[in-house]
């Protein structure tokens, strides 16, 4: 087994066990950004449905894209997606939410 480390050499073993274990950790990640950025790009296309075209259908589009993001966003975002169906009725507090969960969406994919 020492010769073994001393064939390969201890320091480039310990750079390949570094490299994997980075590997991993930026791939899980990427993974994460791009199931959240899926996430909530197809809830505001369901929301701007919801909105242009209100219908049951589109409706339950929106609500299933709201239980994805649940899924994958932290609960800031959770709670701005639920503020924006609490306050259908009542536009100044409907912009408002607005402006929260785009707030939320962007501070949880660290893009702005």
């Amino acid at each position: 087994m020492l010769q073994m480390l001393s064939t390969f050499g201890l320091g480039a073993l310990t750079v390949a066990v570094v490299q994997f274990f980075m590997t991993i950790y930026r791939d899980k990640k990427t993974l994460q950004f791009q199931e959240k950025k899926d996430a909530y790009l197809g809830l505001l296309e369901a929301y701007h449905l919801a909105a242009v075209k209100p219908s049951p259908e589109a409706a339950k589009n929106f609500a299933l894209w709201q239980m994805r993001c649940e899924l994958v966003g932290n609960e800031e975002v959770v709670k701005s997606i639920q503020e924006i169906v609490d306050t259908n009725e009542d536009y100044a507090k409907r912009s408002l939410a607005h402006e929260k969960m785009k707030k939320a969406m962007r501070k949880d994919l660290k893009v702005a």
